[in-house]
């Protein structure tokens, strides 16, 4: 139930238990405001959902006779450059990382006033685009002209189905497991930076960079990586690291799964246009949105057939990392050096696309 930019906007000012008033931060809400004011209230109980919402999860299963529908939902409100597209990748990639092939694509288009029929056009071409590249097809959604609002936004909902059992969830990673990545870190935050900030970036990072940069937003798609890492038979939990970065989305499959981890840095993988345009915005790159990776934890003893499977589906991929018992051992070693690894409070997206749009150039 993770994605793209701000994944529940920055939400009322709200009363804490000890009375004072505190307004949320723009990104994902907290996990323990989610499970305090969010996860209490959920309708009626129904023995076929099979997994409602939980901390660390990216969808949702709900049983249908001998079948599974893997369901999710995501909004994406700050990008306009690219964002149909990004509607479609984001919300699939939350049903493969379940091992499972989205098929089902309803999308609630929310435009500003002003907003003329060209610009919803090149939103619906390229939710077509995104939605035929991956073999889904648009079912239904809602479109309209909304007050109050200075940018497009949309909200989406995929769908998949499997047969019963067959999906692999975020919460089954044991002590001993090896952690796998695919693709490199950043994908998702450097495509965005360079799309909405390219006046800003070009005198600093050139134009080669910034052309590469905006050449990663074809890799945002896991929906490769997950169905193949789960064909293999080896995996034991996958999660998409959006919002919060690596180091955010690693702190979500250990939640899920009562776990510790540790990381080795040096393992890592950074396009060299994520590790310029980082560098130029003093952005840290592990908390930076990262949409096109996927994490994953594999039995030990199996991580090269993991790795060697994806490889020979196109798909890059490395062992970053172990699974540890401990739920509170959270580390990255760097060098010789250990330090926890720490849970990014917002995602660095946010600073930095706030200062690469503002009017001033560096």
């Amino acid at each position: 139930m993770n994605s793209l930019f701000i994944r529940h906007g920055t939400g009322p000012v709200r009363t804490t238990q000890h009375g004072e008033a505190k307004a949320m931060l723009p990104g994902k809400v907290p996990p323990d405001i989610l499970k305090d004011i969010v996860f209490p209230f959920l309708g009626s109980h129904d023995p076929d959902v099979i997994l409602g919402p939980q901390l660390g999860q990216d969808a949702s299963l709900i049983r249908v006779g001998n079948h599974v529908i893997v369901a999710s939902t995501d909004p994406i409100t700050g990008s306009v450059e690219d964002i149909g597209w990004l509607a479609v990748n984001v919300n699939a990639n939350d049903v493969a990382t379940f091992g499972v092939q989205p098929r089902w694509f309803l999308v609630s288009i929310l435009l500003p006033p002003g907003c003329s029929k060209g610009e919803l056009e090149r939103i619906a071409h390229q939710i077509h685009e995104a939605a035929a590249e991956l073999r889904i097809s648009v079912v239904g959604g809602h479109t309209e002209i909304t007050e109050g609002l200075d940018r497009p936004i949309i909200a989406g909902f995929m769908m998949g189905v499997c047969e019963n059992g067959e999906y692999v969830t975020s919460s089954g990673a044991r002590a001993g497991d090896a952690v796998i990545l695919t693709k490199t870190v950043g994908i998702e935050g450097t495509a965005i930076l360079a799309a909405e900030g390219e006046a800003y970036l070009r005198p600093l990072v050139g134009d080669k960079v910034i052309s590469e940069a905006r050449e990663l937003r074809k890799h945002i798609s896991v929906v490769r990586d997950g169905v193949t890492a789960f064909s293999t038979g080896h995996v034991t939990a996958m999660h998409d690291p959006t919002e919060g970065g690596l180091a955010g989305g690693i702190h979500e499959l250990c939640d899920a799964s009562r776990v510790g981890v540790e990381i080795w840095m040096g393992q890592i993988p950074v396009h060299p246009a994520t590790a310029e345009i980082c560098r130029a915005l003093d952005v840290d790159v592990l908390s930076l949105i990262s949409s096109g990776c996927m994490v994953m934890t594999c039995r030990q003893g199996h991580e090269e057939d993991v790795v060697t499977a994806l490889r020979s589906a196109e798909v890059p991929a490395v062992v970053v990392g172990r699974i540890l018992e401990q739920h509170d051992e959270r580390v990255i070693i760097e060098g010789d050096k250990k330090k926890p690894l720490e849970r990014p409070t917002t995602d660095a997206l946010w600073a930095a696309l706030a200062r690469v749009t503002a009017r001033e150039t560096p």
